[in-house]
C-alpha cells in the first residue's frame, strides 16, 4: 500500500510539472545611453615649430573662464606657434597641433558628445625679463634689473665672459666664453639650459640665433652652427684665421670676418660659401653690419668696406690714414655709418678718430675725438651717438655735427655703450662698476659693482615693454 501511494505521488508531481506553461521572457527594453555635455579645455602648453615647447619659467598659462592667456617670452615669433591641449569633449575646431600666427587671439570651439559646444579664446602676450646682461672678466656673466640695478642672477665660470656678448631668443640668453663654451641660460632664472664646447682657445665672437640657429666664431678659426634647443651642432666652416668678429645674418647668409683678412658669406642651411671678399689686414673684433644688401666692416688694413651683400663685390671704401678700423663694430642708423679706429699697429703714438659717414657714397659726413684710440662699437638713440674711447670716457655726440652733447670718465676698457628709453648701459671696468647713465645728461641712476672685473662685455637689454637692444658689436642698425 505504502509502495503504490509513492509511485502516484511521484506520477501526480510530474504531471503537474508538465502540464504547468511556463511564461517566455520578457526582453528588456533599451536603454537610451546618456550623452556627456563635458565640453573643457582642461590643459594648453604652446610648442614653437619646430616642435620645441618652453621650460616652466618661460611659460604662464592662465585658464579663466572660456578666456586662456599664455605668456611667453619676449623675442618668441608668434607667428610659428601649435598648441598642445587637453580636452573633456570629443573634439576641438580648429585643429590646435597645425601650425598658426598667434599675432592676435584664436577662438577654438570644443565639442561635447551630446553635439554641445563651448569657445574659447586663447590670446598669446610676450612677457619680458626687463634685465640687462653683460659679461666680465672677473669670471662673472650678470643680469640686473634694468630699473635698479638690483641684482636678478649671476653664474660664474671658470673664465672671462668679458669679450663675447650675449644674445636673447624666446627667453634663452646665448654668450660664449674664455673657456671656449658657449652658453645658453635660462633668462629670468640663469640656470644652465645646454653648453657646447666651441674649440679649445676661447670664444670671443658674439652668438647670433636666428630661426632656431645659433652662428657664433671661434678661436679655433671656425664658424659653428648649432641647434637653438640642445648645442648639437649643424655644421662648421673652417678659416685661415680666428674668428673674433661677430656674425651677421640674413638674405639666407651669414656674415663674418677672420683674422685671415677676408669677410664670408656663407649658407645659413649648409654652411656651403656663397663668398669671401679679401681685404689688406686681419678683421678682429669688428662686425660685420647689414643695411640694404650692403656689408659694412672694419679692417685693420686701415679701411672701412661697404661690400655688395649678394655678390661680395666692393662698393666702396673708406681710408684712415693708416689706423686700424679692426676693433670697433659699424653701426647703421638711417643712411650713415658710425664707426671708431683705433691705432696704427706697429706705431701706437698715432690714434684714430670716431666717423659719420655716407652709407651709400663713403663720404665723411664729419670726424670728431681726433687723436683718441676708440676700440669700441657705437650705439644709436635719442638724436646722438655713444661710444667709449680709451681716453676712459664715454662720449655723447649729436648725430647730425659730432657736436658733444656730454663726456663722462668711466674707464671703461673697451666696453660700449647701448642706449634705449633714454637710458645708456655701459660698462666700467676700470672703475668697478657697471652704469646706467642718463642719456641726456649723462649722470648717474644706478652702478652696480663688478668686484676685480677690469672689462666688461657689451649690453643686452630687455625693456619693460619687451623690446630687445644689443649694442653695437654685431652691427646694430636703428
Amino acid at each position: 500500500m505504502n509502495r503504490i501511494f509513492g509511485a502516484l505521488f511521484i506520477v501526480t508531481c510530474f504531471f503537474a510539472n508538465s502540464c504547468t506553461k511556463s511564461k517566455p521572457e520578457q526582453p528588456t527594453p533599451p536603454q537610451t545611453p546618456t550623452l556627456s555635455s563635458a565640453k573643457e579645455i582642461v590643459s594648453l602648453r604652446m610648442r614653437k615649430w619646430t616642435g620645441f615647447g618652453f621650460t616652466a619659467s618661460q611659460e604662464t598659462v592662465n585658464i579663466q573662464g572660456t578666456n586662456i592667456t599664455v605668456y611667453l617670452p619676449a623675442g618668441t615669433d608668434l607667428t610659428r606657434l601649435y598648441a598642445q591641449v587637453v580636452i573633456s569633449g570629443v573634439s576641438i575646431s580648429p585643429d590646435p597641433t597645425v601650425v598658426r600666427d598667434y599675432s592676435n587671439p584664436i577662438v577654438y570651439t570644443v565639442t561635447a558628445q551630446d553635439s554641445s559646444t563651448k569657445q574659447y579664446t586663447v590670446t598669446v602676450i610676450l612677457s619680458s625679463p626687463s634685465m640687462v646682461y653683460f659679461g666680465s672678466s672677473n669670471k662673472n656673466f650678470y643680469a640686473l634689473n634694468i630699473t635698479t640695478g638690483a641684482l636678478q642672477w649671476k653664474y660664474t665660470g671658470t673664465s672671462t665672459f668679458a669679450y663675447s656678448s650675449a644674445t636673447y631668443s624666446n627667453g634663452v640668453i646665448y654668450v660664449g666664453s674664455g673657456d671656449s663654451k658657449v652658453y645658453a641660460f635660462d633668462a629670468l632664472t640663469g640656470s644652465v639650459i645646454w653648453t657646447h664646447q666651441a674649440g679649445n682657445t676661447g670664444v670671443e665672437s658674439d652668438a647670433v640665433v636666428v630661426d632656431e640657429t645659433v652662428y657664433v666664431g671661434c678661436n679655433d678659426d671656425y664658424l659653428v652652427a648649432l641647434n637653438v634647443n640642445t648645442g648639437v651642432e649643424k655644421w662648421r666652416y673652417t678659416t685661415g684665421g680666428n674668428i673674433s668678429s661677430s656674425p651677421t645674418v640674413g638674405n639666407g647668409k651669414v656674415y663674418f670676418g677672420s683674422s685671415d683678412g677676408k669677410v664670408y658669406a656663407v649658407d645659413t642651411a649648409t654652411g656651403a660659401l656663397s663668398w669671401s671678399f679679401t681685404t689688406g689686414g686681419m678683421i678682429n673684433q669688428s662686425g660685420p653690419a647689414l643695411s640694404n644688401n650692403v656689408i659694412y666692416v672694419g679692417s685693420r688694413d686701415g679701411h672701412l668696406y661697404a661690400i655688395d651683400a649678394l655678390t661680395g663685390l666692393q662698393k666702396w671704401k673708406l681710408s684712415s690714414n693708416g689706423i686700424s678700423f679692426e676693433q670697433s663694430s659699424p653701426t647703421v642708423s638711417n643712411g650713415v655709418v658710425y664707426i671708431g679706429a683705433w691705432y696704427e699697429i706697429g706705431n701706437f703714438a698715432r690714434k684714430g678718430s670716431f666717423y659719420a659717414v655716407n652709407a651709400n657714397t663713403g663720404q665723411v659726413i664729419w670726424e670728431k675725438l681726433q687723436n683718441t684710440a676708440i676700440s669700441s662699437s657705437p650705439s644709436v638713440g635719442g638724436g646722438k651717438v655713444f661710444i667709449t674711447a680709451d681716453d676712459n670716457n664715454i662720449h655723447a655726440l649729436d648725430i647730425n655735427t659730432g657736436a658733444t652733447a656730454w663726456t663722462k670718465q668711466i674707464l671703461s676698457n673697451s666696453g660700449s655703450p647701448a642706449v634705449i628709453d633714454g637710458v645708456v648701459y655701459t660698462g666700467g671696468g676700470g672703475t668697478g662698476f657697471f652704469y646706467a647713465l642718463d642719456a641726456n645728461t649723462g649722470l648717474v641712476k644706478w652702478q652696480f659693482a663688478t668686484p676685480q672685473g677690469l672689462m666688461t662685455s657689451s649690453s643686452l637689454i630687455i625693456t619693460p615693454s619687451g623690446q630687445v637692444k644689443h649694442t653695437g658689436d654685431s652691427g646694430q642698425q636703428n
